[in-house]
C-alpha cells in the first residue's frame, strides 16, 4: 500500500516539476518582454513547497530515507536493534507531533489575514506537512515492526525501487 502511495505521489511530483519549468519559463519570458507576470512567483514558491516535503514523504513510505547505518552498523546486535528501535520510537513520537502541530498550526501561530496568501488559502500549504508527518509515522511504524520480529536490515543506499 504504502508503495503505490509513493508511486503515485512520484507521479504528482513529476507533473509538479513540469509546471515548475512551465511557470519559470513564463516568468523569464515575460520579465524579458518587459511585462512581468506577478503571480509567478508565488506559484513557484507554492509548487516548490508542493515538491520538497512530498518528496521527502515519497522516501519514507518507500523506506529508502538516509539512515544511520555508518554508527549503527559497528555496534553489537543487541546494542543495535535497541538503537534502531529507539531511533525508529523517536521518528513515530516526531511524527505524531508533526500531525498535532500541523493541525493545531492556526491556533498555536495564528494565519493573519487570508489576503496575505494569495493566490491559494492557506490551509492548501499544510497539505504536504500531513503526507509527511503519515509518511514519517508509517515509515517508524514498519520498521519498529520489522525490528520486532527480528528481521535486521542491512543499512546503506536502497537499490532502485526501494527493495532493500
Amino acid at each position: 500500500m504504502a508503495k503505490k502511495i509513493a508511486k503515485i505521489i512520484d507521479w504528482i511530483l513529476a507533473l509538479n516539476g513540469c509546471l515548475m519549468i512551465a511557470t519559470a519559463t513564463l516568468q523569464i519570458v515575460s520579465r524579458m518582454m518587459g511585462r512581468p507576470v506577478a503571480w509567478t512567483v508565488e506559484l513557484l514558491t507554492f509548487l516548490g513547497l508542493f515538491s520538497i516535503i512530498p518528496g521527502v514523504a515519497s522516501h519514507f513510505l518507500k523506506n529508502t530515507e538516509p539512515r544511520v547505518g555508518i554508527i549503527v552498523d559497528y555496534l553489537p546486535r543487541t546494542l543495535r536493534r535497541l538503537t534502531e528501535f529507539a531511533i525508529n520510537a523517536a521518528c513515530v513520537v516526531f511524527g505524531f507531533i508533526l500531525l498535532y502541530a500541523t493541525y493545531d498550526y492556526t491556533g498555536l501561530v495564528g494565519m493573519g489575514t487570508p489576503e496575505q496568501y494569495l493566490p491559494f488559502p492557506p490551509e492548501t500549504n499544510l497539505l504536504p506537512v500531513y503526507l509527511l508527518s503519515f509518511a514519517v509515522i508509517w515509515n517508524g511504524l514498519y520498521n519498529l515492526h520489522r525490528i520486532a520480529v527480528g528481521k535486521i536490515e542491512k543499512s546503506g543506499p536502497a537499490p532502485e525501487g526501494g527493495e532493500r
